[in-house]
């Protein structure tokens, strides 16, 4: 395959795997804010017209939760104005964009998985901005396609499982030197789907191949509580942990959260194209790479 790929955010949690796995078919290429500002307009038409990608994989986002909420202007110029930029390039040049957004675009009451036909209600300033993001691709171009993601994890940047880890990791190494410990305390009123980012990248990859557009779900299966899923962590991994769970109330948290935002992969089951993984087969084998790092 010759298509020539960009990836913005390309040293993030997700644009990390992604380019690992579009360079063993594709012309793969990544920028991130090192050397890329996706707020400045004129800086992408120049990137892009120099590059002229086909498709544009657009990762780069600011994915801090109550550091969104602290400074609203930043989250949607980021989020959604920077977004609308990519958009207008790859209109520009023809080149098909697909944008990852997320299932913090629903306010968590549904009560059950919410699939791609439900109408967003986003209670936090970051998924207001990534919706804002969804619009603006939606409105300028025909042919994007938008991949709702959740609960990401993989090693390039710190997130929940890799924090997880080091806190067990932490507690467990006291132990042995016979020092004190604390519990691990985690948030036991909080659902989605834990999604590792390597199975996005391969339901990338398959969008791409059948040239699929419109609205994707794309989380791997099974819903499960942040406590829960630290539990089965430990278990995996045969640590005898010690855990403390709490609601989301008793953690400091700048922005509310939605309490049950998990993803059904309608639109993928319907095209027979899902490759997402049973959450707990994924995470096993995150593990078992991963579980030193």
């Amino acid at each position: 395959m010759n298509d020539k790929i960009l990836i913005t955010g390309a040293t993030g949690l997700l644009g990390t795997d992604l380019l690992t796995a579009m360079k063993q078919d594709y012309r793969a290429m990544g920028v991130s804010s090192a050397n890329f500002d996706i707020r400045d307009q004129k800086e992408i038409n120049k990137l892009f017209e120099r590059m002229r990608p086909e498709i544009v994989l657009h990762a780069a986002a600011w994915a801090d939760v109550d550091g969104c909420e602290k400074n609203k202007e930043n989250a949607f110029a980021i989020n959604a104005e920077a977004t609308k930029n990519i958009a207008l390039a790859c209109k520009d040049i023809g080149a098909k964009l697909i944008y990852y957004s997320t299932d913090y675009v629903f306010d968590g009451t549904k009560g059950a998985l919410y699939t791609e036909d439900d109408t967003p209600n986003p209670i936090n300033i970051y998924g207001q901005s990534k919706l804002k993001g969804e619009e603006f691709v939606l409105d300028i171009l025909d042919n994007a396609t938008i991949m709702r993601i959740s609960w990401l994890y993989g090693t390039a940047k710190e997130c929940f499982v890799m924090g997880v880890i080091k806190a067990g990791l932490e507690q467990y190494r006291a132990r042995q030197k016979n020092e004190p410990s604390e519990p691990i305390k985690v948030v036991s009123d909080q659902y989605s789907c834990p999604t590792w980012t390597v199975d996005v990248a391969d339901q990338t990859r398959a969008i791409i191949e059948k040239d699929i557009t419109g609205l994707i779900h794309a989380a791997d299966y099974g819903e499960i509580s942040r406590y829960k899923l630290a539990e089965h962590i430990f278990e995996e991994l045969s640590w005898d942990i010690e855990m403390e769970s709490g609601q989301m109330a008793d953690f400091e948290m700048k922005a509310p959260r939605p309490k049950r935002s998990g993803l059904e992969n309608s639109h993928l089951h319907q095209l027979n194209l899902s490759v997402m993984r049973d959450y707990q087969e994924a995470v096993r084998e995150f593990l078992m790479v991963h579980k030193e790092a």
